[in-house]
């Protein structure tokens, strides 16, 4: 399962429950995640923080409610997880700028409000492969050449997170073998390897001394793999990933666009000694 496939069970599970007092912990283990895991992909992948997004959905649903004749704005207020008519309309009124019994009274006033929509990560599910877009991200690159390049390069960015007292900081790490030019390679015999880090709030960090990249926004198909390489140092379980999204390309018609681009994203693993990856292929 991809981290996009454990946060869009995550959504499901918020859009099912929208009138009940859910918390960020129960919503993480629906996801399979630890709280602090579920926190930092939530908000890398959605864009929003756990408790805006389910604030800005409860919001949203409720102009609709608000619409049905049968309904007042208390039982609105209510349905919407709100203990109080008060706490609804300060709520309601700080989103959208005007207020719930507004909507009541003249339902055309909906129009133009900024509705957030519930997020759908997911475009096409094809044998644990999907199709989704990644945004634009800035990201830090650590490039190391071989041999051990892609140790060398994970250390270097630890290094530089370690002294910038981010250790703790949301963050999503891509990599990808480079040549010695440090251009994308796709020889297994490759002569580097580099580590995008994306951290949130990018823009307020101090970056010096790490070089600065921007990771164009892109369509791609995408799987997650999880193994070991000591108890499988053949990688079978990286070669089938890749396999997979080949399969799928070839059975849906997807061309893969040209220059080839393509990542790993390191996830948390299950367990201590694996490794756990989301791949990625653009395509056209």
């Amino acid at each position: 399962m991809t981290i996009y496939e454990q946060i869009q069970n995550a959504i499901e599970f918020i859009e099912n429950n929208l009138s009940e007092n859910i918390k960020c912990a129960e919503t993480a283990w629906e996801s399979n995640m630890s709280e602090r895991s579920f926190i930092n992909y939530f908000s890398c992948v959605t864009g929003f923080s756990f408790k805006q997004y389910l604030m800005k959905r409860r919001l949203s649903r409720s102009v609709e409610l608000l619409c049905d004749e049968k309904l007042q704005v208390v039982d609105v207020a209510l349905e919407s997880g709100y203990e109080t008519h008060e706490s609804f309309t300060r709520a309601f009124r700080k989103e959208f700028g005007i207020a719930p019994i507004d909507i009541k009274n003249n339902p055309d006033k909906r129009k133009g409000l900024r509705i957030t929509d519930k997020i759908q990560l997911i475009k096409e599910m094809y044998m644990g492969v999907i199709v989704k877009k990644l945004p634009q991200m800035k990201a830090l690159a650590f490039c190391a050449l071989a041999p051990q390049s892609e140790d060398k390069a994970i250390a270097a960015m630890n290094e530089w997170l370690n002294s910038k007292n981010l250790n703790d900081a949301p963050r999503r790490v891509f990599g990808h073998n480079i040549d010695r030019n440090g251009n994308v390679s796709n020889d297994p015999q490759n002569e580097g390897y580099k580590i995008l880090l994306c951290l949130d709030n990018a823009d307020d960090i101090d970056t010096d001394e790490a070089q600065v990249e921007i990771i164009e926004a892109g369509t791609f198909i995408a799987t997650g793999i999880e193994g070991s390489f000591e108890e499988d140092p053949s990688c079978s379980w990286i070669i089938s990933g890749w396999q997979r999204m080949n399969d799928m390309a070839k059975e849906k018609n997807y061309r893969i666009k040209q220059p080839a681009r393509w990542f790993e994203e390191q996830l948390e693993a299950s367990k201590p000694g694996n490794m756990r990856l989301d791949l990625y292929i653009e395509i056209e």
